[in-house]
């Protein structure tokens, strides 16, 4: 698979494989709104914070819902960012849990079971779950669904999002990604084409020796009588 992007993944070591350049994949990043996916605070992550203040030190722990669509499937997404202020230094730190391990993330003891159905029952309808239509009508092997803002009807998607920044490799390996990336544009998108470069009349001269200025059949410019 030939990738054509502005930007380098984790799953992209695995082209020293080897390259098919009949399947192209476009990884071109951008957003999009849709009404499909239901993202908000009703369930126990967006808005959703524990504080913890001993002194002058505070930590903040704040979780943020995602669902990553991979081939095929959708993945469920959690984002667990840590703000530690220590003596007007704050230190910021992500990490990231799939599916099933979300749950002991958020809802750590018994006493915090505030919304923890509704935060199961999303969890199975969206970890691991086929949902072929949205990839086919944007045609990409690869979104994930942002927050949804308040007051908001829709969930901004961003299409072709970078991979490894949300540590997906814990759910595939390099290889492994890049292989259903692959099956996935060819069998089920299809294969692409290269976009055409637009070469000017003039570059197209240049390139053959020629000047631009001068016609091709009499290259040399005329000569100045003395």
């Amino acid at each position: 698979m030939l990738i054509l992007s502005k930007f380098r993944d984790y799953y992209d070591s695995s082209i020293g494989y080897g390259i098919d350049k009949t399947i192209i994949y476009e990884r071109e990043t951008r957003i999009v709104k849709s009404k499909e996916f239901f993202l908000d605070d009703y369930i126990a992550g967006e808005n959703y914070y524990r504080d913890f203040t001993w002194g002058r030190r505070a930590t903040t722990t704040r979780h943020e819902w995602r669902i990553i669509g991979f081939c095929g499937k959708t993945y469920v997404l959690l984002i667990e960012k840590t703000k530690k202020d220590d003596k007007g230094s704050t230190l910021e730190t992500f990490e990231y849990f799939y599916g099933g391990e979300t749950l002991e993330r958020v809802f750590k003891e018994k006493k915090e079971k505030w919304r923890y159905k509704e935060t199961q029952e999303f969890i199975n309808k969206w970890h691991g779950k086929e949902f072929f239509d949205f990839f086919l009508t944007n045609k990409v092997p690869i979104f994930s669904v942002q927050p949804l803002e308040l007051y908001k009807t829709f969930s901004e998607v961003a299409l072709n999002p970078s991979l490894g920044e949300i540590k997906f490799s814990r759910i595939f390996d390099s290889i492994s990604a890049f292989q259903e990336i692959q099956m996935f544009i060819s069998g089920v998108l299809g294969t692409g084409s290269p976009k055409t470069l637009e070469i000017s009349n003039d570059e197209k001269i240049k390139q053959y020796g020629y000047d631009p200025k001068w016609s091709f059949r009499n290259p040399d410019p005329p000569k100045r009588k003395q």
